[in-house]
């Protein structure tokens, strides 16, 4: 595997980010998104509902549907 490769996965459990103390759905279940897979297995994606707002992606909250 090269050091990052983009991946699309499907959201599969609704994931939320601290905002400030405070939990922000990020992610919705159901949802086709793109992210960058690191060579340690870490994806890294910005949310579709918050314009250049990134973070790890917990893998058992999507499926990787094209690596």
């Amino acid at each position: 595997m090269k050091n990052k490769r983009e991946v699309t996965f499907e959201v599969i459990k609704d994931i939320y980010w601290d905002n400030g103390g405070n939990p922000s759905k990020v992610f919705k279940k159901g949802d086709i998104c793109k992210g960058i897979r690191y060579s340690t297995g870490v994806v890294v994606a910005e949310t579709p509902y918050y314009e250049g707002v990134s973070d790890v992606i917990n893998l058992e909250h999507i499926n990787i549907i094209k690596d």
